[in-house]
């Protein structure tokens, strides 16, 4: 799971871009075929690139006129970004945590049938891919939001899709740790299986054991740097 996926180089490549002064604020990027042609890549890695970006902030998108950079990246050194990065991680993985376990307990209770079979689908081809050793951050990410809508609360399902937002980065970065990996699908199925079976008090137990491991590790990184 270590081996950088396509559209993580592009994402690294643009930032690259704008981080040196090459495209600067304001400006506007060349046509994703252009960019897919430049770069070598599949035009699909390019659009999840620049997507990513675009939830991030750092590029702005506007239908049917073009992709512009929406902010400047400044030159901190890297280890310091990476604090930075984690701090943000650690803090929006908090306020997972106060969430998130109710909506699983609110989906076990309100999901219809299909929502249900959905959210377990998503965990079935999750566990599939990690099987694979194959990039699994769009199931990853679906899996959440199915369980959110499938709460059937409008405010609380905004206020997680705001905050993955925010972590579409880190979350990719977080699945390269080590057995980080299997122990997310396992959770994720295990939720799913309990949402199936209308057991509020497991599902919500459960996501608090998923989101208390991500605290564990993310504690663990930032004691290693400080050390």
């Amino acid at each position: 799971m270590s081996k950088k996926l396509t559209y993580e180089t592009v994402y690294d490549r643009i930032k690259s871009n704008i981080k040196s002064g090459l495209w600067k604020q304001g400006q506007q990027l060349p046509p994703l075929e252009q960019l897919s042609s430049e770069l070598g890549v599949g035009i699909s890695s390019v659009r999840e690139a620049v997507r990513i970006l675009g939830k991030q902030k750092i590029l702005r998108i506007e239908q049917g006129r073009g992709t512009y950079v929406q902010s400047e990246l400044t030159d901190a050194p890297a280890d310091r970004l990476d604090f930075l990065e984690r701090a943000t991680m650690l803090q929006l993985t908090e306020a997972r945590l106060i969430i998130e376990p109710e909506l699983a307990a609110m989906a076990a209770d309100k999901a219809t049938d299909e929502e249900a079979e959905a959210i377990m689908a998503t965990a079935q081809a999750m566990k599939r891919k990690v099987e694979k050793q194959r990039d699994f951050l769009k199931e990853d990410i679906h899996f959440h939001e199915l369980i959110a809508k499938a709460s059937h609360n409008e405010v609380m399902f905004h206020m997680l899709d705001r905050m993955s937002d925010l972590l579409v980065d880190s979350r990719r970065k977080s699945m390269k740790w080590p057995g980080m990996h299997e122990k997310a699908s396992s959770y994720h199925f295990l939720i799913a299986q309990a949402i199936g079976q209308r057991n509020p008090t497991q599902a919500r137990a459960l996501m608090k054991c998923h989101l208390e491991d991500m605290l564990f590790e993310f504690h663990k990184g930032e004691d290693q740097h400080e050390n």
